[in-house]
């Protein structure tokens, strides 16, 4: 039977009120509300479950929204439970059962001692971080840590070695003494999840736990550890443990088979070697994320990037969270058979219809305190994400109806934070205020994005010395509170801030490419610490110009390492950076970028469709974020992007980009401005 969730179903229900502090969570039983109150479309939740098959649930902001089957049937979730052991490894972390993640397991495992005497016995090497990123080799001729080996094996090596060894339990009361204290009486799940799903003497560690308690820990994971205010693992371990997927540098292990430990047994598969997929970037802590593999292809590309999940059997059994949308999903004997990258793959058609079912601009964002003394925000309104290619704004795509829709129309506003110290007579805090009493005229005319730099852009002269960096690529707090005011009167409008680092003639500030590093790290933990989703990051302005000095700001190499570091800083900020006026873009900088930043400066009218077919291959955002065309050119530049499918940005150069700084909202230019309503307005 599949039914959506009434109000007429009966239930004793236990509630925390969501409040502008307060999340909702069940207690013993799931809170009940409708499609419709959650704001998802019921009949597409319909052809969703059809598609999907087997039973299910599905969950928003703590509220159990929709069923389908028999939620509360307890079986087997196979591959499925092994995001269960790693919250297990975080925890025995945090209560000292382990020292470290880095720790060698052969300190709990002798006899990984003795294995492989002709490979160096290579084992002793293994440690938990390895068994929980499937990198530790075992059982095939690589060296831990330099290739991946998804490997049933060792996963029973990994559960007998944390659970009967670090926790010091028996098979028998793993459950009672270590899963249900600490974890799923926490979470009053309802069914009785037991590590014993075929009993005691067939693949102990086999999770067996319904689809409604499997969607409590989705929503453990979902809220970043945390329930009911308690955090049950720490917010950083809950978010390394999506977002932290291994690079695409490390390759996927041979089928040449090394030693194992005698008597070894298997929790799953019995093949030898047992190696059974790549990890297509997209693999973190025995979670499944939505990442980016070695071509390019994102997971599942007509998902949030933000989305992870648990899967077992290729793709039957699942728990997936989209963090975007406040929603977990738990099924079982689904008819879906396969879960793996592209657009093709079962499970991201599945996915591809429930965002169709999303039609509320709400989300469950959890927000950490900052630090320092920036201010916490108290009600953020904005977020941004991306689902396939195109944009979401609080949980629905941009401008949706319109000719634009999907897309993010912008006006490159780098001098509205400006400063130069070698000047007294510019007011810079005066000149912020001016800009920000315009966001509103700016927004009613279609823009969703302005662009800052933290060292600005050029005012018309030489010789400014405008930057939020210190030699050593520390931060300036000054110049932060700065664009701290510009990006809350954003986030009150519902409107991005796509934020620059680095502009030519301003990079010589730092004193070399370390600071410049030191730099990007500090920028991406600020936008971190301040807790505003509304932020994305461009680290450098057409990297590669002639008026950089270090060599990592000039080279397609050098933007690789600096996105990366940026993504693996704040795994949740989108990064991208700008190539030259040409609308080109490398790609390998394209690969690693979350959305593609041109400009069209140089470009001709008749070559915009050109650029934008050209970055198609990349099923990315594509978003122009500075054209120097006005008048009547700009708005045919700007109706040109938007027919083939791609972002346009505004850059007025005389008017917002030189001093004396003038922003006067839609009669900065009245053609280019009414296009840009006409663009984002229903027809």
């Amino acid at each position: 039977m599949i039914c959506s969730i009434t109000t007429a179903f009966a239930v004793t229900s236990v509630l925390t009120c969501a409040t502008a502090t307060e999340l909702a969570y069940p207690g013993r039983t799931w809170v009940i509300k409708t499609p419709v109150e959650a704001g998802l479309d019921a009949e597409k939740l319909r052809a969703f479950s059809e598609y999907v098959g087997g039973r299910g649930c599905v969950i928003r902001h703590g509220y159990m929204v929709y069923t389908w089957g028999d939620v509360s049937e307890r079986a087997d979730v196979a591959s499925a439970a092994k995001p269960v052991y790693a919250h297990f490894l975080f925890k025995a972390l945090e209560k000292s059962k382990i020292p470290s993640l880095d720790s060698q397991v052969v300190e709990w495992e002798p006899r990984l001692k003795s294995l492989n005497e002709n490979l160096n016995h290579k084992d002793e090497e293994i440690t938990w971080r390895h068994l929980a990123n499937q990198t530790s080799c075992y059982q095939v001729v690589e060296k831990p840590g330099t290739a991946y080996c998804y490997n049933d094996w060792q996963m029973a090596l990994f559960w007998d070695a944390l659970f009967l060894k670090a926790y010091g339990a028996a098979h028998g009361n793993v459950d009672p003494t270590v899963m249900q204290p600490l974890l799923t009486n926490r979470l009053q799940c309802e069914d009785h999840p037991t590590f014993m799903a075929f009993g005691l003497k067939d693949r102990p560690g086999r999770l067996a736990i319904s689809v409604r308690d499997f969607a409590r820990f989705g929503l453990l994971y979902l809220r970043e550890g945390n329930w009911r205010g308690e955090q049950l693992i720490s917010q950083k371990h809950a978010e390394t443990a999506v977002t932290s997927a291994l690079p695409n540098s490390i390759p996927q292990a041979g089928v040449e088979v090394a030693e194992i430990i005698e008597g070894q047994r298997t929790i799953g598969s019995g093949l030898i070697p047992d190696n059974q997929t790549d990890h297509f970037g997209s693999y973190s802590w025995l979670w499944w994320i939505n990442g980016i593999d070695r071509s390019g292809t994102r997971m599942w590309p007509d998902a949030p990037g933000s989305t992870f999940g648990a899967f077992g059997h290729g793709g039957p059994r699942a728990m997936w969270v989209m963090p975007e949308f406040g929603v977990v999903v738990s099924y079982n004997d689904a008819k879906l058979n396969g879960w793996n990258s592209g657009a093709d793959s079962p499970t991201n058609q599945a996915m591809k219809l429930f965002t169709e079912a999303v039609v509320s601009q709400t989300n469950d964002k959890v927000t950490s305190t900052p630090s320092g003394d920036i201010t916490p925000q108290q009600q953020q309104q904005t977020h941004i994400s991306i689902v396939g290619n195109r944009w979401y704004l609080n949980g629905q795509v941009t401008y949706p109806g319109t000719q634009a829709e999907g897309l993010l129309m912008n006006v490159r506003m780098v001098n509205a934070v400006f400063e130069d110290r070698n000047r007294s007579d510019f007011d810079a805090e005066a000149n912020t205020d001016q800009f920000i009493t315009k966001i509103p005229d700016y927004t009613a005319h279609g823009i969703r994005a302005f662009t800052l730099c933290l060292q600005g852009g050029t005012p018309g002269y030489e010789g400014a010395v405008n930057s939020a960096f210190n030699p050593d690529g520390s931060l300036r707090e000054n110049y932060l509170k700065r664009v701290l005011r510009v990006i809350d009167a954003c986030d009150k409008h519902s409107v991005v801030v796509i934020l620059g680092c680095y502009y030519q003639r301003q990079d010589q500030i730092l004193k070399d490419e370390e600071a410049v590093r030191t730099g990007v790290i500090g920028v991406a933990r600020w936008v971190t610490e301040i807790g505003r989703s509304n932020v994305v990051l461009e680290i450098a302005n057409e990297y590669g110009h002639a008026g950089f000095d270090h060599p990592i700001l000039k080279t397609p190499e050098g933007q690789t390492e600096l996105i990366r570091l940026a993504k693996r800083t704040a795994p949740k900020v989108l990064v991208s950076t700008s190539g030259g006026g040409g609308g080109i873009l490398y790609d390998e900088v394209a690969q690693v970028s979350d959305f593609l930043l041109i400009h069209y400066n140089h470009t001709s009218l008749e070559a915009i469709p050109h650029r934008i077919t050209a970055l198609k291959k990349h099923s990315k955002p594509v978003v122009c974020n500075e054209d120097e065309k006005v008048g009547v050119e700009g708005a045919k530049a700007a109706e040109s992007s938007v027919a083939n499918g791609a972002s346009w940005g505004l850059m007025e150069v005389e008017i917002n980009q030189h001093l004396p700084f003038e922003f006067n909202g839609a009669r900065d230019d009245l053609t280019v401005y009414a296009k840009l309503k006409e663009l984002t307005t229903k027809r």
